[in-house]
């Protein structure tokens, strides 16, 4: 089948091949297909830590579909350097009738796709298509076609507007359909792009994008659709209030397989829709669409603050000491510190916890929230920069939340309410371990804290201080 037209499948947050929305539509017309990854040199120029996470998680997921696309007939294409060069160039060594990805919504990889369409016009057709969002950027819109800044009327209109097809299935139909993979390398070999290596395991390969194999014992890669399922089946009917509980199995965990497309986000729709309790989860899946269409919409808040009169208007702390603490979770707040615990630990922290640190970093510390929101980065399994930024404004009150600023989680009572016998801060600070109930959430001046910090602020202080910070601007 080589001799037919070859399709290019350039996969980036859809690393999966049931309910694909770009190998769908690659097999609806003649040819044969190739599955593309690329290691993107400049995103990876970010993220200096040779033991990041997501990269041992990235590197296990391509050995994965590879050995899956050969079982099927194929196998996968992976290639490291700057995608906006590497792309166009293989397209034309190999002589790629249609190069077709899943389409972003961020500025950078938005100018990425529209460079790489640019080089290839003429030469091979590049086709976006949707898949990430259930509702895309932009196609959820006020009746006079301005965008939404609010998420509850976003959401009953992307509720009242929702059609089948946004939650039907991408049917893959592969049978025969994939081209001879090792031609493919070896043409793209001799065009002089720098095509990797899968038949030596993770850590060759990851030895040969500069990474190291770090530890993502809490995030196999071929876990998705079994917590999916297994969420839906048996934790969805509680989710609402369960959620925010600290230390309880309440929450789905699928963000990470969500962020790199081992689950379709139609399928967890579809899973839950009927089901008791769906309508809590699936606000959330609305949250995340909410967030990606705030920022189709205005780039710029990425790194600017969404309302302009809080833009470089604010006087943020900036007391390297205070940002320390907060960080290696040594604030002497008990639930802020296991939060920042529980993310080092295992690159991942519960959602209520990430409200209750970005709250204190904003409001008690002062300290911009785009420290914060880098810090996060760094980190994160599930790290999403629509969400991601979305989600350090609200807690900043500079983004789209309807409340004014003068919201400020108080540490303490959001521990004692959302993890009340003190559990999850036991797992994870341990030197409070002795500590019984929710007396762990106020240790001070017990000797039983051990060398467990004081307070690096007072709250009350720290409030006013904040409110005082806004009101100069607001």
């Amino acid at each position: 089948m080589q001799d037919k037209p070859l399709n290019l499948v350039w996969m980036r947050r859809d690393l999966r091949l049931h309910d694909h929305a770009a190998l769908h539509h690659a097999l609806k017309g003649p040819g044969v297909i190739q599955p593309v990854f690329v290691f993107d040199t400049e995103i990876l120029a970010r993220f200096a830590n040779p033991l990041d996470r997501r990269l041992t998680f990235l590197a296990q997921v391509m050995l994965d579909l590879d050995s899956e696309l050969r079982a099927r007939g194929g196998g996968m294409l992976v290639l490291h350097g700057p995608a906006t060069e590497v792309m166009p160039r293989l397209a034309q060594a190999l002589g790629a009738a249609q190069l077709v990805a899943a389409a972003d919504i961020e500025g950078p990889t938005r100018a990425r796709d529209a460079s790489v369409a640019q080089v290839l016009s003429g030469i091979t057709k590049m086709s976006l298509v949707k898949d990430a969002w259930i509702r895309h950027g932009g196609a959820v819109n006020k009746k006079d076609g301005t965008p939404y800044h609010v998420f509850t009327p976003y959401a009953k209109a992307w509720r009242a507007t929702l059609t089948p097809e946004d939650l039907a299935e991408r049917v893959v139909e592969d049978k025969g359909r994939y081209a001879h993979v090792a031609a493919l390398r070896a043409k793209a070999y001799a065009a002089g792009l720098r095509v990797l290596d899968l038949s030596q395991g993770l850590e060759a390969l990851l030895e040969q994008i500069g990474f190291k194999k770090a530890d993502i014992t809490h995030w196999g890669t071929r876990e998705g659709e079994a917590r999916l399922h297994r969420f839906v089946e048996t934790r969805l009917k509680n989710y609402s209030h369960d959620r925010n509980m600290l230390a309880e199995d309440g929450t789905s965990r699928l963000s990470p397989y969500l962020r790199h497309g081992l689950v379709s986000v139609r399928e967890c729709a579809r899973l839950a829709w009927d089901r008791p309790g769906a309508e809590g989860w699936v606000n959330e899946l609305i949250w995340r669409d909410f967030y990606a269409m705030i920022l189709y919409h205005y780039p710029e808040t990425a790194t600017e603050e969404f309302l302009p009169k809080f833009r470089r208007t604010l006087n943020w702390r900036r007391v390297e000491a205070d940002f320390e603490a907060w960080k290696a979770g040594r604030t002497g707040y008990p639930v802020v510190d296991a939060a920042m615990r529980q993310m080092q630990e295992i690159g991942w922290m519960h959602n209520r916890a990430r409200m209750i640190v970005a709250s204190f970093l904003c409001k008690h510390l002062r300290i911009d929230w785009r420290l914060g929101e880098e810090h996060f980065a760094q980190h994160l399994m599930d790290y999403d920069l629509a969400s991601n930024a979305g989600g350090w404004q609200w807690a900043a009150s500079t983004g789209t939340d309807a409340q004014p600023y003068f919201r400020v989680f108080n540490p303490t009572t959001q521990g004692e309410k959302f993890d009340p016998e003190g559990e999850y801060v036991r797992r994870y600070v341990p030197e409070l371990g002795a500590m019984k109930g929710k007396k762990v959430h106020q240790p001070w001046g017990d000797a039983a804290r051990g060398s467990y910090p004081a307070p690096i602020v007072d709250h009350a202080s720290a409030r006013a201080e904040a409110l005082r910070m806004f009101k100069e601007v607001a």
